[in-house]
């Protein structure tokens, strides 16, 4: 039988019910008039007199190698200042960065191998602008030879496929994965299972490469000069665009640690990033930009992308085959699953060479059902078409709604009940999500069996629902530090750029409700190498660092009240609080003193939630609903309705809690109805690398949306918290509603174009 979620609230005040100022609205971001305004300074904005322009070559074929170079025709070109290649010593001594949980990267800054089209590879100009910098590109005369490629991982894996990375592994082209995740496991006994059930059904499910899609093309802009702090042997320091959202990556550590600096050489221009989405893929510029300027005696060097070159990262295909057997009950009894997986081209310098940075699918969503009886094989292969990177979804859950679904539609049961029926724990997270998105998204109106109802138009009506737990990414200790100053406020620094996320102004909110500030006098600002790890986007990580930053909020609160209590007379902290930013004296208020000008506190806090992840016991759920209209004569799909109930675990800042709901919803639609990285299979290139055929969701794609908000107070993060978004960009649950309108079997690959859906329907073979 499903059960109850069992947690206990860590840390200090974490069962906190008085709420003054976390959880409501109305606090604008401390971010947002720059943003809105104009006036936020982006990579591709940054300019200093002087300027040059860098771009590399770029492997113009699925897979080859640079045999022979002359570059004698584009040095003579006028506005040419320096041409580096492959061959250059002091390129070719740069460390291989080859991070601790993927040992088999080893990608140079800037090698001879070109692993997919569009690669960076072999040479770099730099001139006085990027028109020049492509003349002297075209003029560059490269001799290739082509190599063989691999575009399916599924064809990675048969007898007599090439070797792609024979340094790796001679034999074979499949991996590990980064976190070290069981290739092969299993739950009770699956055989057994089997024999058990009434009904036994195969599931299939595909997700090609999609892009994450940067909102403007990565760039990179360095120049070395004086430390305005001065130095005490006067070497220049490195001076950087800003670093992306996870600690070990990003422009700022892959010039310190390329160039074997101390990271006091370095220091980063601009807390503005634009938005990234579990993006943690630096290009090859975020490295040679210090190292080109310093070359050039300091001049400033700016690298471009283009839009197409912004293609080069994209998701990983990942592809299952799900034998599920069940109960005339609805029960799941036993789950066999063979996953194919993506690990994608080495292709670059810093975070290229990481390949998939989260736990791949691996049925592993499975082991959050009531089934007994799962067994799980994994198999992750590398190929070429682009370097992967994170995926946002939680495509692990993707099989399991698939089995439940299925599950719904052979037994003629209500899918919800059959989600209810399975789902390990359902108390009180995925119960009270189930109860509020029903009643938002008027559930037992609008569900009806598979093909059985029609709009007044004549399109197919469909509705689905999916579960999903919610992620708590508290992998890592958040180094928090306050100062009280002189003026009376709170000060805390931070050094992640800022992609889109709002963790900042959470936890901001958090340290004025502990320490009873007035918001505006609780100041979170950017400090460029302060290393506080607070990386990570608000989705997942905020609820984590805002649970640390409580912790630093409470310790300074109490010295404060130490020093507080002598100055307002009182015998002991106990008699006095900090109110709107004022000492009073708890049994007369109106007794009361400024912070201001009492004294100078430091206070600090580093450290995390002893369970952040949730493993063996699932605290947080979620379940989305959607409402189709499919065309019977040309399958096109149109999302009716949209709902997320969401357990936040605890609000903390809603404005951005529903923002990140609306977003990941928005991504999922693109996800499911248009959103495919295609290449020539014949030749590797990329076909669509372009905002024409490359589509994503616009404000014109934006369906209906009655998100709503829910908190038990179950998650690992400040108060219960936890994360948001990454539970939601799924294209499965379209997918389910779709079948739901058409009915007959899944469609077994995303996107579900026109032709999928007419081919579903029989329409076209």
């Amino acid at each position: 039988m499903p059960g109850v979620s069992e947690w206990v609230l860590e840390g200090t005040n974490d069962d906190r019910q008085d709420f003054k100022i976390v959880g409501t609205w109305d606090h604008p971001g401390r971010q947002s008039w720059d943003m809105a305004s104009g006036a936020a300074k982006y990579p591709t904005d940054l300019w200093r007199e002087g300027t040059l322009t860098a771009m590399c070559l770029r492997c113009p074929y699925g897979h080859a190698r640079i045999k022979g170079l002359d570059i004698s025709e584009a040095e003579k070109l006028e506005g040419v200042r320096l041409i580096v290649t492959y061959e250059d010593e002091e390129i070719a001594a740069m460390p291989k960065y080859v991070p601790a949980y993927f040992s088999y990267g080893k990608s140079p800054l800037l090698g001879d191998e070109g692993e997919f089209e569009g690669d960076e590879v072999g040479v770099v100009v730099v001139a006085d602008s990027e028109e020049i910098c492509r003349k002297a590109l075209d003029l560059v005369k490269v001799d290739w030879e082509v190599l063989p490629f691999i575009l399916d991982c599924r064809d990675a894996g048969k007898p007599g496929a090439p070797i792609l990375r024979p340094d790796m592994d001679p034999t074979t082209n499949m991996t590990g994965n980064t976190f070290g995740a069981a290739v092969k496991w299993e739950i009770g006994n699956v055989e057994d299972g089997f024999k058990e059930a009434d009904h036994i059904e195969i599931i299939e499910y595909g997700r090609p490469m999609w892009n994450q899609f940067r909102s403007m093309p990565p760039a990179y802009f360095s120049y070395w000069d004086d430390d305005p702090w001065g130095n005490p042997d006067g070497e220049k320091v490195c001076y950087v665009t800003n670093h992306a959202h996870f600690p070990s990556n990003g422009p700022l550590v892959s010039a310190f640690q390329g160039m074997g600096v101390s990271e006091d050489r370095v220091r980063a221009l601009s807390p503005y990033m634009a938005s990234r989405y579990c993006d943690f893929v630096e290009k090859r510029g975020a490295q040679l930009a210090p190292v080109l300027s310093k070359r050039l005696g300091g001049t400033p060097i700016r690298m471009v992308s283009t839009r197409r070159q912004a293609f080069d990262a994209s998701v990983p295909q990942t592809f299952f085959t799900v034998r599920i057997g069940f109960k005339n009950d609805g029960t799941l009894v036993a789950v066999q699953s063979k996953n194919v997986h993506q690990v994608g081209a080495r292709g670059g310098y810093g975070d290229k060479t990481h390949g998939h940075l989260v736990l791949p699918p691996n049925a592993q969503g499975f082991k959050s059902t009531a089934c007994p009886n799962i067994y799980s094989e994994m198999e992750y292969y590398v190929t070429n078409g682009a370097c992967t990177t994170a995926d946002p979804g939680k495509d692990m859950w993707e099989p399991v709604n698939l089995a439940f679904a299925k599950i719904a539609d052979v037994l003629q049961m209500d899918l919800s009940e059959v989600i209810m029926k399975n789902v390990k724990i359902t108390q009180p997270s995925l119960e009270a999500c189930m109860k509020a998105g029903k009643e938002a998204f008027h559930w037992d109106e609008k569900w009806h069996l598979a093909g059985q109802r029609r709009l007044e138009d004549g399109r197919y009506h469909g509705v689905a629902c999916r579960a999903c737990w919610s992620m708590t990414w508290g992998m890592i200790s958040y180094n928090i530090n306050l100062r009280l100053n002189t003026d009376g406020k709170i000060y805390m620094p931070y050094s992640e750029a800022l992609i889109g996320t709002y963790w900042p102004d959470a936890v901001q909110m958090v340290i004025a409700e502990e320490m009873g500030m007035k918001l505006e006098d609780v100041i979170v600002y950017y400090s460029a190498n302060y290393p506080n790890w607070q990386k990570g986007d608000a989705a997942d990580r905020g609820s984590t660092c805002t649970w640390a930053a409580k912790e630093a909020a409470v310790r300074m609160k109490e010295r404060i009240l130490a020093v507080g209590a002598s100055m307002l007379g009182a015998s002991s902290a106990e008699e006095v609080d900090i109110v709107d930013s004022m000492l009073v004296l708890k049994a007369d208020p109106s007794v009361q003193i400024s912070l201001v000008g009492i004294g100078q506190f430091g206070e600090g806090y580093c450290g995390k939630p002893n369970v952040p992840f949730q493993q063996d016991v699932i605290r947080t759920m979620n379940v989305d609903f959607c409402e189709v209209a499919v065309d019977p004569e040309t399958g096109l799909v149109e999302i009716l309705d949209y709902c997320a109930a969401h357990d936040f675990g605890k609000v903390i800042r809603p404005s951005s809690a529903m923002g990140q709901l609306e977003m990941a919803l928005i991504m999922a639609e693109g996800r499911a109805l248009r959103e495919e990285i295609i290449w020539d299979e014949n030749t590797g290139v990329l076909l669509n690398g372009n905002m024409y055929d490359y589509k994503i969701p616009t404000a014109l794609d934006y369906p209906d949306m009655d998100n709503v908000a829910v908190e038990t107070r179950c998650g690992g993060g400040a108060y219960g918290s936890t994360g948001v978004a990454h539970a939601h960009t799924n294209a499965g649950l379209v997918g389910l509603a779709i079948q739901n309108a058409i009915g007959g079997d899944f469609i077994a690959m995303t996107p579900y174009t026109p032709d999928r859906v007419l081919k579903a329907m029989g329409k076209i073979s």
